[in-house]
């Protein structure tokens, strides 16, 4: 038995569904064909810290910032 998916508004038209609901009651869209949402799983940092550099790999040798010209 699949596992409706639980949504708060038809896909369709926005009309406003009830948990259980198979079909929408204004439109008619059938909810089974919803697909169920994936997790989530950022694939970016999302607190502001960069994570530390790798040592050792090929490649990553990145060079210091240029010495600004000038006193």
């Amino acid at each position: 038995m699949s596992q409706m998916p639980q949504l708060s508004a038809c896909p369709s038209c926005e009309w406003p569904l009830e948990s259980g609901d198979r079909f929408c009651g204004a439109c008619g869209y059938d909810l089974s064909a919803v697909p169920v949402r994936p997790d989530d799983n950022p694939t970016i940092v999302m607190n502001g810290s960069a994570p530390p550099p790798a040592t050792g790999a090929p490649g990553m040798d990145w060079p210091g910032a240029a010495a600004p010209d000038g006193p």
